[in-house]
């Protein structure tokens, strides 16, 4: 079984208190019986604690905290590979780990190329040169993102742009060879002049979808020069959206859901138009969020490491789970209290237009489409039998019409940000957005209905 090759393992998790790390961290503890998760996390173990009861409900995030498997380290990712961890915690490491997830800060659309070779690039090397090293390493799993590669829709002119489980080369390559030194120049470029040739080359929406691209290549030349590549698993989440089932439905970090984020800020909209840009004809139809829940994300890593599959793989909804924008606005109209809509205004301009609202500038892919290819994910269903395959959420379940309501809590957490940075009184962002759902993390046990039940031989959450 897929549960069965994490039992006794000794796995090593990076941002272990985040949305992907928490939720991935509850999986395997509830799933499997390894035999030690350190997690890092900074501020320790008391740190850990409390984001875990700011986002679980709290017989969840005491079992997590309580549970004798889990080590919670205290270090954070940086320029070196030490982590701010002793020697004799590093070295333990090295000596004993079987498993590395590299959790990184998915998040940072706002920062310079520049800055991000030094918080995103860097780490990621310094971290993969290091795990390399260990002796009794199986996998290393590097979490990018799907849109890694979302220059693709400035490079073609249709309106569903496919994107396929590989990397794609920025400049043309005649060898093996050229990508090498290519990716190398690359990232010595950068290091120097804070750009590269090949970045300036193609437009990117943010420079951290440039700086997962090039992580991306280093890691898997660090791989290749150290005979590692039968190790190395990248996985491409597309837009992370709430939980569907685990570890609870509604499961979401106040910052992890970017289209929670557009929703506050389209309920805070004192107008009737929101202007945003696309190349699509019938905008309403033709433009998609492929938004994939978070133990979707989940549970595809934890089967593609468990089968062995290297290389990169989408965690996405794909063709067949992505909605459309007339489906997210049909939701999002339910939510918004003002007695007028906010409907789109659809115009030709760059993405990088300062004439968009600024939801649409912060999040330039609103008004694209992509069709991310899954067959990585589509062969591994092959291999399990009936029995195992149900036992997981491999792809989002479209079968009810979308809805934002479960979300309601950090809808107006977002609502209220924006109504303090545009000094306008809280009182106005509570008035606008629909009565909150419980919020996950003040849920207890008289919520049961939530919290999904596991074989008695495993950790009950």
């Amino acid at each position: 079984m897929i549960w069965d090759y994490y039992n006794e393992k000794i796995i090593f998790i990076t941002r272990g208190t985040g949305f992907i790390g928490t939720a991935l961290l509850c999986r395997l503890v509830s799933q499997s019986s390894p035999e030690r998760v350190y997690v890092l996390c900074r501020g320790g173990t008391e740190m850990a604690k409390a984001k875990w009861h700011d986002m679980l409900p709290s017989s969840m995030a005491k079992a997590l905290s309580h549970d004798e498997r889990i080590t919670v380290l205290d270090g954070e990712l940086g320029n070196t590979a030490t982590m701010d961890l002793s020697e004799t915690t590093l070295q333990m490491l090295k000596r004993t780990v079987h498993v590395v997830f590299y959790v990184a800060a998915t998040t940072q659309l706002d920062n310079s190329l520049r800055e991000l070779a030094y918080s995103v690039i860097e780490p990621s090397l310094c971290l993969t040169e290091y795990v390399f090293k260990f002796p009794k390493l199986e996998r290393y799993v590097f979490f990018s993102t799907a849109y890694a590669n979302s220059h693709l829709w400035k490079c073609q002119k249709s309106t569903d742009v496919a994107v396929e489980e590989k990397v794609y080369p920025l400049i043309p390559l005649d060898s093996e060879e050229d990508s090498y030194r290519g990716t190398l120049e690359a990232w010595k470029t950068l290091h120097k002049m804070g750009t590269s040739d090949e970045y300036e080359a193609h437009d990117f929406p943010w420079p951290c979808a440039y700086a997962k691209h090039l992580s991306e290549r280093l890691i898997l030349q660090k791989a290749s020069e150290s005979n590692n590549l039968d190790k190395v698993l990248i996985m491409r989440p597309s837009v992370l959206g709430p939980a569907d089932r685990y570890p609870c439905p509604g499961f979401a970090t106040k910052h992890g859901t970017p289209s929670t984020a557009c929703a506050a800020a389209y309920m805070l909209h004192p107008g009737r138009q929101i202007r945003l840009s696309t190349r699509c004809q019938n905008p309403n139809q033709e433009t998609t969020i492929d938004e994939v829940p978070i133990d979707v994300v989940v549970d595809r890593t934890l089967v593609h490491v468990a089968l062995g599959t290297t290389g990169c793989v989408h965690a996405v909804s794909g063709v067949q789970g992505r909605i459309t924008a007339e489906q997210w606005w049909h939701a999002f109209k339910k939510e918004r209290r003002l007695p007028w809509n906010a409907i789109p205004t659809w115009t030709s301009e760059d993405w990088h237009s300062p004439n968009l609202h600024q939801i649409a500038q912060r999040y330039k892919i609103i008004g694209t489409s992509f069709a991310f290819a899954q067959d990585e994910t589509l062969r591994v269903v092959e291999q399990l039998g009936d029995f195992e395959e149900e036992g997981l959420y491999l792809f989002a379940d479209r079968s009810k019409p979308y809805s934002l309501h479960l979300r309601r809590h950090h809808i107006l957490h977002h609502a209220m940000q924006l109504a303090k940075e545009k000094k306008w009184p809280a009182c106005l962002a509570r008035l606008l957005c629909r009565k909150e759902v419980q919020h996950p993390g003040e849920r207890d046990a008289s919520a049961h209905r939530l919290i999904p039940t596991f074989s008695s031989r495993y950790t009950p959450f």
